[in-house]
């Protein structure tokens, strides 16, 4: 049915940047001035030197920032905050993923004019891989939205806050279940969508439209 085409997933609001919660910290260090937000501090440097003689902050801000920390700042040529390298059609039953590449602005053509198709009744899922560079980005969002003539639906993820660093970060939507291929005649044919990168800034980091089929 329509209803299972995209579950409706709120993903955790996490105080992160390296993929680590802030729960996560094992000095106890009370993680309230760091959260990241419409204010937040986007200099690695800054936040590492606000508070610096206070050394347990200091741990848990490294234990956040991961590599960035340690002076990865992802790729420093790259103007593009955050870069989404691969968008990915995983399936439960094993079978070949799909896989489109999007770093480049032929990538996110080919994905634009390239529509994938699914099995009816089929389960999958999005991965969807990114890096960011020289700067933590605040409150990223994966927005989703897909149509069939009158049906559409329409999903936000809150991913969270990020450094940088040259290592991709993946995120799976779902994230604990799997979506099912629209089946029967009535939800039969050809589905237009269209995902959106964006921050807390408005920041548009990515937007691109795709098709799909069953």
């Amino acid at each position: 049915m329509w209803g299972t085409i995209m579950a409706d997933i709120r993903a955790d609001e996490v105080t992160i940047s390296s993929g680590i919660s802030s729960r996560d910290s094992e000095d106890g260090a009370s993680p309230s001035n760091y959260r990241m937000s419409t204010q937040a501090i986007k200099s690695v440097d800054e936040l590492l030197a606000k508070d610096a003689e206070d050394e347990s902050l200091q741990r848990y801000k490294e234990q956040l920032l991961g590599a960035a920390a340690h002076g990865d700042r992802g790729d420093t040529s790259d103007t593009r905050r955050v870069v989404v390298e691969e968008f990915k059609v995983e399936f439960e039953d094993g079978r070949e993923d799909i896989v489109y590449h999007l770093d480049t602005l032929a990538g996110v053509e080919h994905m634009r004019t390239t529509p994938f198709t699914m099995e009816e009744g089929s389960r999958y899922r999005f991965a969807i891989a990114f890096r960011v560079n020289q700067a933590i980005v605040s409150g990223l969002r994966f927005r989703n939205k897909v149509k069939k003539t009158v049906l559409s639906t329409h999903d936000e993820v809150v991913l969270g806050s990020y450094a940088p660093r040259s290592e991709n970060y993946v995120f799976v939507f779902p994230r604990h279940e799997w979506m099912e291929a629209p089946s029967g005649l009535f939800y039969r044919g050809k589905y237009m969508g269209r995902f959106l990168f964006i921050d807390d800034d408005h920041t548009e980091h990515l937007k691109l439209f795709y098709t799909f089929g069953t």
